[in-house]
């Protein structure tokens, strides 16, 4: 981690005046990666938090940082404060090869290896497209480790989300064929995210996999049973069955919604092989 020097002096004056700044603690995920939680201190020792409304200066996060030996500090995004981070992946694809030539603004290496480009602009949600994520809430880490030539200003947004374009919407009315529940779970546990749906399903492990709040890792789950089951009444048995159900489910109807926004953003289905 960069000294607080030497992030005053690299990165965007919009960034250094914010107070939404958190240490992170680099966690196993059940994919075999390592997730950036951010956390703050309880009894003493770096905690996992609900990233969501959290934050403090970037001079405490960094020293919170520094005291409890975290892997680094970053921001929490929120859709109202006007800022977006586009998540190039590390190796770059042509497509964020070529938007990082086109898109001016500060931009940074990130602790994977790939690069953060910062830019002024809101967008209603977050969207991924060919090794780009483009980010206007959730946490975002901060490295200070800059990008030669590009400056500190912060890009514009401008028409970048028309850039990246998207893949051909869903149909609304495409549904998933009728599984029953344990083969539902046993397909999805086989899939190739089977270990990190395990980890969350079994364990309620949402901040080792690096999920900013329950609320985030609960819609993710819903997400992850939507490509085997479409059905709401079904998705919402399967969800009461898990580790992560709370006391919170209980309360109006926050599952129903949770589901309801799933199935809402669309997506592939799981179809019957031919033959």
């Amino acid at each position: 981690m960069h000294r607080l020097g030497h992030l005053q002096a690299a990165l965007p004056a919009e960034l250094l005046e914010l107070e939404t700044w958190l240490p992170w603690l680099a966690l196993p995920r059940g994919n075999g990666r390592t997730g950036k939680v951010p956390a703050l201190p309880k009894a003493g020792t770096l905690r996992p938090i609900d990233c969501r409304g959290a934050g403090v200066t970037l001079e405490a996060a960094h020293d919170l940082a520094r005291r409890h030996q975290a892997g680094g500090i970053g921001i929490v995004l929120a859709p109202d404060m006007g800022l977006t981070v586009l998540d190039l992946d590390a190796p770059l694809t042509l497509a964020a090869q070529a938007l990082l030539r086109d898109v001016a603004g500060y931009a940074e290496r990130s602790p994977g290896g790939g690069v953060h480009v910062w830019l002024g602009g809101s967008v209603p949600r977050n969207r991924r497209h060919l090794g780009i994520e483009m980010l206007g809430h959730g946490f975002v880490t901060v490295t200070g480790a800059a990008l030669s030539g590009r400056g500190r200003a912060l890009g514009t947004l401008g028409s970048v989300p028309e850039q990246l374009g998207s893949a051909p919407p869903d149909s609304p009315r495409a549904l998933a064929p009728t599984l029953a529940d344990r083969e539902v779970l046993l397909r999805l546990f086989a899939a190739a995210n089977g270990a990190r749906a395990r980890a969350l399903f079994e364990r309620g492990d949402w901040a080792g996999l690096g999920y900013c709040s329950p609320s985030e890792a609960d819609l993710a789950a819903v997400r992850m049973l939507r490509f085997y089951c479409t059905d709401p009444e079904q998705l919402a048995r399967l969800m009461q069955g898990t580790a992560l159900c709370r006391a919170k489910w209980g309360q109006g109807d926050y599952l129903a919604r949770t589901i309801r926004h799933a199935l809402n953003l669309g997506g592939p289905v799981w179809c019957v092989p031919a033959g």
